[in-house]
């Protein structure tokens, strides 16, 4: 009986002790009034972290620094990012193993180069980043990068704004359109040579209206210029195209 009553003057002090360390008062001990209570202690951790003092946002569910979000242009070319068709075949100058070092660097890599560096299978998409142009004030500009145009959607194709042409009328097999002449009105086309090639290999696409696109062998110093001017082409038709 003894032990019983000093029991429960133990936990008598040890709750009295709790409420003044809520800040509860005696005649606030009803239920209802006792859960507000917890409610503000509750919301007084939350705040912590607020006031520097501990108990991070993410523990307690929420974020109380707000995150910097990048924003992409994609014009008015469908929803989502744009693409850029590359050809699958491997003896082209520009493919999807190379094509981030040449569009965001400005750096050409022969494409058996790249595949001899790459570690794993060949990737099906990749997305390339503008990080260089000759104005500031653009905003940054992102693309993906695929060589599989028979996977491609109608929602995909929407967003299709260039395409890099190796000289071959079976590139364009199956794709959505009934003439080069419409694929070209809607789609800008790129053509990458060395410029010390014979004119030979360009006969057939001066035919089309595509930008041809001459690179040296071996001064790769040169390299940006011409991936700039690539880059900045692309940019006009992309304007020009949600201008109408």
């Amino acid at each position: 009986m003894i032990g019983s009553r000093c029991w429960s003057v133990r936990v008598g002090i040890f709750m009295g002790f709790w409420w003044r360390l809520l800040g509860v008062k005696r005649r606030d001990r009803d239920l209802r009034v006792n859960i507000g209570k917890m409610g503000w202690w509750r919301s007084r951790l939350m705040g912590a972290d607020e006031r520097g003092i501990g108990y991070g946002g993410d523990e307690l569910g929420y974020d109380s620094a707000a995150k910097p979000k990048m924003h992409l242009k994609g014009g008015k070319i469908g929803e989502g990012v744009p693409i850029i068709l590359v050809p699958s075949a491997f003896q082209t100058l520009i493919a999807i193993y190379n094509v981030k070092e040449f569009l965001e660097d400005g750096i050409y890599i022969p494409t058996d180069v790249k595949v001899k560096q790459m570690k794993g299978p060949k990737p099906e998409c990749v997305t390339v980043q503008k990080k260089f142009s000759t104005d500031r004030n653009r905003v940054m500009t992102a693309y993906d990068v695929r060589d599989k145009p028979s996977a491609l959607k109608a929602d995909d194709w929407d967003r299709v704004v260039a395409v890099f042409v190796f000289g071959k009328e079976w590139q364009f097999k199956d794709w959505p359109f009934k003439d080069r002449v419409e694929i070209f009105n809607k789609i800008i086309g790129f053509f990458m040579r060395f410029e010390d090639d014979s004119v030979e290999s360009a006969k057939i696409v001066k035919q089309w209206n595509v930008k041809i696109i001459s690179i040296s062998k071996n001064k790769r110093h040169t390299d940006r210029a011409a991936a700039l001017e690539m880059r900045d082409r692309l940019e006009k038709f992309m304007r020009s195209r949600s201008n109408t």
